[in-house]
C-alpha cells in the first residue's frame, strides 16, 4: 500500500509548469548553441563521406548509390526522404532540420517530467539535451534527419496516445516501425520516453508496452526483409563486409559475438565513465526515496529492454554498435537523476547536483567533439579553395598505404565531395606519373602546382573519424 501511494504523481507547480514550457526551454537552447559550439556546425557543417549520398542528387561523381544503405541496413525511409527532399536540399538546411528536429524531441522528452522551478527545469533541460552520445550523430544529417523527424513526431504524440490502451500499443506499433525504417535505435528512446510518461502506472502496464515494443520491432524488421525481397530479391539486409559480420550459426559463433559485445560495453562505458559514475548515485539514492523507487523500477524495466535487444542483435549478427547509436545509454543515465526531482526535498538537491554535473560532461563532450571536427573541416575547406582556385583539373594523390585502409577512404571521399559541393570540381586520382611526381612532395602541403594540372596530397586521417 505504502508503494502504491508514493507512486502517485506530486502535485505540480502550475506556475513553474508553464514557465518550463514557455521561457526555460528558448534560454536553454540559446545556452547550448552559445556555449557548445554547434552553431559552427549549423552554419559550416562538416559531413561525413558516408552522408554526402544522400545530400546530393543520384550520379554524383564519386559518391556510392543511396539505395546501397537500404540494401545493407534497410533504412527504406530515409532513402525517401533523399528523394523528396534530401538531394534538392544543401549541407546547412540538412544539418538544421536535424538539429531542431532533435531539439524538439528533447523538449518533447522535457515536459513528461515533474521539474519544479526555473533551476530543475533548466538543469533538465540542460542534462537531456546535451547528449555526448548523439552530437557523435550530427555528421549524418542527410542520413539521419529522418530519424530525427520520427522522435520527435513520436514523443510529442505520446500523451495523447496514452490516454486509451489500444492507441498507445498502435502508437509503440508505428513509432517502432518507423524507426527501424529509418534509424533502429529511435525505437529504444522513444520506448524509454514511453515509460518514463506511464511511470506512475501499473506495472502490467510497464509489460505490457515492453511487450509491444519487442513485438512492433519484430514486425518492423519481417517489413523491412520483405521489402528487400521485393526490390533486390533477399530476404534480409546484405551487411557490409567492413562491419565484419559473424552470423550466429554455432556455440563458437555465440562466444565470438559475446566477446565482441563485452568489448561493445567497455567502449561504451570508457565514453560515459564519469557520467556513468553520477547516473549510479542518483539510482542509489532513488532507491533508498519511497516516492522515487516505483517510478525508478518501471523505466528502468524500459531500459532493460532495449539493452538486452542491442545485445542480442549483436550476439546474432556479430556487429558492434558504435557508441553513437546506443543513445538510450544517456538517457538511462539522465533518467534516474530527472526523477529525483519528484522526491524528498534531499533527493530533489541530489538530483538538481546530478543534472548539473551531467550537463556539464554533456557540454564539454559537445565541444571537444565539435571543435575537433570543426578543425578537419576548414583545413578542408582551404584545400578546396586553394587548389580550386586556379581553374586547372585537380588530381589527388594519397599515400598508398593510407589509401588501403578504411580510414584513408573517408578522408579522401569526405574531401572529393566538398570538392564537389563547394567548388564545382570533379577530382580525378593522378596517373602513374603524376603520382611519381606527387609522392615526394607528400608531407610538404597539400596543395601543389603541376603546371597544367593542380595536385593535392590528400592529408591524413584526422584521429577523430
Amino acid at each position: 500500500m505504502a508503494e502504491a501511494s508514493a507512486a502517485a504523481p506530486p502535485p505540480v507547480d502550475k506556475k513553474g509548469s508553464v514557465l518550463s514550457r514557455a521561457v526555460v526551454p528558448v534560454v536553454v537552447v540559446a545556452v547550448v548553441l552559445l556555449a557548445s559550439g554547434v552553431l559552427s556546425q549549423l552554419v559550416t557543417p562538416f559531413i561525413r563521406r558516408d552522408d554526402w549520398p544522400f545530400l546530393l542528387p543520384q550520379g554524383a561523381p564519386g559518391l556510392a548509390d543511396p539505395m546501397n544503405k537500404v540494401r545493407q541496413e534497410g533504412r527504406w525511409l530515409s532513402y525517401g526522404w533523399w528523394l523528396g527532399v534530401g538531394q534538392h536540399g544543401s549541407p546547412v538546411t540538412a544539418v538544421v532540420v536535424m538539429f531542431s528536429a532533435y531539439v524538439l524531441f528533447v523538449v518533447g522528452l522535457w515536459r513528461l517530467f515533474d521539474a519544479r522551478g526555473r533551476v530543475a527545469g533548466a538543469l533538465l533541460g540542460l542534462a537531456l539535451l546535451l547528449s555526448p552520445l548523439w552530437i557523435r550523430l550530427i555528421y549524418w544529417p542527410g542520413t539521419l534527419s529522418a530519424s530525427a523527424i520520427v522522435a520527435a513526431a513520436g514523443v510529442w504524440t505520446l500523451p495523447s496516445a496514452a490516454r486509451h490502451r489500444g492507441r498507445l500499443a498502435a502508437w509503440v506499433v508505428v513509432t517502432t516501425i518507423l524507426s527501424v525504417l529509418t534509424y533502429p535505435p529511435v525505437g529504444s528512446l522513444l520506448l524509454i520516453a514511453a515509460a518514463v510518461h506511464l511511470r506512475h502506472r501499473p506495472w502490467k502496464h510497464v509489460l505490457l508496452l515492453c511487450a509491444t515494443f519487442l513485438a512492433g520491432f519484430a514486425l518492423a524488421v519481417v517489413l523491412s526483409f520483405g521489402l528487400g525481397r521485393i526490390a533486390f530479391g533477399q530476404f534480409g539486409v546484405t551487411i557490409a563486409g567492413w562491419r565484419n559480420p559473424n552470423p550466429l550459426a554455432s556455440l563458437d559463433d555465440l562466444v565470438v559475438n559475446g566477446g565482441r559485445y563485452l568489448r561493445q560495453l567497455l567502449v561504451l562505458g570508457s565514453t560515459l565513465r564519469w557520467s556513468a559514475l553520477v547516473a549510479v548515485v542518483a539510482v542509489v539514492v532513488g532507491l533508498v526515496d519511497p516516492r522515487v523507487r516505483p517510478t525508478l523500477l518501471r523505466v528502468g524495466a524500459a531500459v532493460a529492454v532495449v539493452a538486452g535487444l542491442e545485445c542480442a542483435q549483436t550476439l546474432a549478427t556479430g556487429v558492434r554498435t558504435n557508441v553513437r547509436g546506443s543513445g538510450w545509454a544517456w538517457l538511462a543515465l539522465v533518467v534516474p537523476a530527472a526523477l529525483l526531482l519528484a522526491g524528498h526535498p534531499w533527493s530533489r538537491r541530489a538530483g538538481q547536483v546530478a543534472l548539473a554535473a551531467l550537463a556539464l560532461l554533456g557540454l564539454l563532450a559537445w565541444r571537444t567533439d565539435l571543435s575537433t571536427h570543426q578543425a578537419t573541416r576548414a583545413t578542408y575547406a582551404e584545400i578546396v579553395t586553394t587548389a580550386s582556385r586556379s581553374g586547372n583539373e585537380v588530381v589527388f594523390y594519397q599515400r598508398p598505404e593510407e589509401r588501403r585502409t578504411s580510414r584513408g577512404q573517408i578522408t579522401e571521399g569526405a574531401l572529393r565531395a566538398m570538392f564537389y559541393e563547394y567548388a564545382g570540381v570533379v577530382v580525378r586520382w593522378c596517373r602513374p606519373a603524376e603520382c611519381a611526381e606527387l609522392a615526394p612532395l607528400a608531407g610538404q602541403g597539400a596543395v601543389h602546382d603541376l603546371g597544367p594540372m593542380t595536385g593535392v596530397v590528400v592529408p591524413p586521417p584526422p584521429k577523430v573519424l
